[in-house]
């Protein structure tokens, strides 16, 4: 059992490669048997492990964990690799429809699950480095899987704003190795705490790249600039795993990072706080402006990755589980939008939701499916999105907490302007959705339910921890809901639909790539003068 993560990332891999050399078309099968294996290992494994995850602890070839390379596993990881190995069942049942004769795209789908799990359960940085490397490779291809000259150019935006990141990453490790002479997570985490090695100039600068480097991978502000343009390209299936698992990769960097860092005593829950409120604000300002469907979701994964980073911020305590629990939410109902409006889109030939009506009548069960999604989002009570914002407020200071609310108020303001597509005559379209696109749907809407009503013994068996305080459901949470989804209506009524050229400004306001990198080195600067100058002047 001690093996499993090693099984669990080369499993999908050998499996790409074998559908990749062999052209029958019975292989592409192999997919889903690697997915089932994967899954029962993953299981075992846990259960072996549930009440001590500290002996999942290993290293290849029995080397010294100085020298050596190993992965570990410990609560949190284990909540990402469930959730990793649930969110490619769903990508694969959807798109198996429309990939099933491209074995090359099975190839990449597969290889990067390989990849990911391996991030997820590494215990030293360079390879961490290398995980997340291989990961902007594969995401560049797969972004650009259309060929077409707009998803080119985000692919190719997406690969150097990365690039950028990721090499701030490399000196950040390569800093860390100069001052503890080792980066094995586990060890640095333990040396941390010894003032003399991490109260250094050296160490706060390293803290200021590596802080950099994730801000672009999990698109914080003001670095968020390529997940819109690679979103709003890719195919929906694509798109929903980016959004969904791919882009939290860089959540779970900076989770396994505040862990690091936190026993050397820096203000970090400070700057990670006013970066995560930022995010969410300037994220969802942008999608309330949006008139196409896959802009509208991706503006609000941005916002909704600053609500997670809000979470992160407390380090500890409910709050910060909170933040954890939203990002498994998130992956779940945003998922489920992604691949609701990519049938959309391919019934209707048009993301444009002004130009797509009668959607209720057309495919009553995708609304259904589609509006589940939003309810979560949204924060209605019983669903998954109303227990993690809720667990996180609840800990904000009061500034904080309002600015939270403006930004779900601005979230039931974009869902009230989508919530048009439904109304309008049924319209005769060729083709309604096959049963493949709609499984997985389902399966996100239940999982979407069930996490917004069972999320104490859930929490509880896999993180742990006691969060049977917050409800699910109250006349008072829902009479608040419903004041939000009003004042949503209001804010798009009297506002987003009358001051039309202030809308269409922000709506058509571009970031190029030259004031990316603008926004990369002004970033770095504050965060230099923030965490590496201010203590020592």
């Amino acid at each position: 059992m001690l093996y499993v993560p090693v099984y669990l990332v080369f499993i999908p891999i050998i499996s790409s490669m074998i559908i990749f050399i062999f052209r029958q078309k019975a292989i592409l099968s192999l997919a889903f048997v690697a997915q089932s294996v994967m899954s029962v290992l993953a299981i075992l494994y846990f259960v072996q492990y549930q009440d001590d995850l500290s002996q999942t602890m290993f290293t290849f070839g029995n080397w010294n964990p100085m020298i050596g390379i190993g992965f570990v596993n410990d609560s949190i990881s284990m909540l990402f690799v469930f959730l990793t190995i649930f969110m490619w069942w769903m990508i694969l049942l959807y798109t198996f429809h429309y990939h099933n004769d491209h074995r090359n795209f099975l190839f990449f789908l597969l290889f990067l699950e390989g990849i990911f799990l391996g991030l997820l359960q590494t215990n030293d940085l360079f390879n961490m480095f290398v995980f997340i490397e291989l990961i902007t490779i594969i995401v560049t291809i797969l972004v650009a899987y259309e060929k077409a000259g707009n998803s080119f150019r985000a692919a190719i935006y997406y690969l150097l704003i990365n690039t950028a990141g990721i090499l701030s990453f490399l000196l950040g490790i390569i800093l860390i190795y100069y001052s503890f002479g080792n980066i094995n997570i586990t060890i640095v985490t333990s040396m941390m705490s010894n003032a003399s090695l991490s109260d250094t100039l050296t160490v706060r600068f390293a803290f200021v790249l590596i802080i950099t480097s994730i801000s672009v991978k999990s698109a914080m502000f003001p670095l968020f600039t390529w997940l819109p343009r690679a979103h709003a390209v890719a195919k929906s299936g694509v798109s929903a795993l980016l959004s969904g698992i791919v882009v939290k990769g860089g959540l779970y960097v900076l989770i396994r990072m505040t862990i690091l860092f936190q026993p050397a005593g820096y203000n970090m829950d400070i700057i990670i706080l006013g970066l995560g409120l930022t995010t969410a604000l300037v994220g969802v300002i942008f999608a309330m402006t949006q008139t196409d469907i896959k802009q509208i979701l991706a503006f609000h994964t941005v916002s909704q990755i600053g609500i997670m980073v809000i979470g992160i911020s407390f380090l500890n305590g409910d709050g910060f589980y909170g933040g954890v629990l939203h990002i498994v939410n998130h992956a779940l109902f945003k998922s489920l939008l992604f691949l609701g409006a990519g049938v959309i889109i391919h019934r209707y030939k048009t993301k444009k939701i002004h130009d797509i009506r009668g959607v209720f009548k057309t495919m009553p069960l995708l609304s259904i499916l589609m509006i589940i999604g939003m309810l979560s989002i949204t924060g209605a009570p019983l669903f998954n999105g109303f227990i993690s914002k809720s667990i996180i407020k609840y800990d904000l200071p009061p500034y904080a907490y309002w600015i939270l609310q403006l930004v779900n108020l601005g979230t039931a303001t974009s869902f009230v302007k989508l919530s048009q597509i439904f109304f309008g005559p049924k319209e005769t379209l060729e083709s309604k959705g096959t049963v493949l696109e709609y499984i997985p749907m389902i399966l996100l809407a239940g999982s979407s339910i069930v996490l917004g009503t069972m999320h104490t013994p859930i929490m509880n068996v896999l993180l742990n921890v006691d969060l049977s305080y917050y409800k699910s459901f109250s006349m008072q949470y829902l009479g608040e809901y419903l004041v939000t989804i009003a004042l949503g209506y209001v804010v798009y009524r009297f506002i987003i639909n009358t001051y039309h050229n202030a809308v269409r400004k922000v709506r058509e306001f571009i970031i190029s790539f030259e004031t990316a990198n603008i926004l990369f080195l002004s970033f770095l600067s504050v965060m230099i003068i923030f965490f590496v100058l201010l203590p020592t002047l």
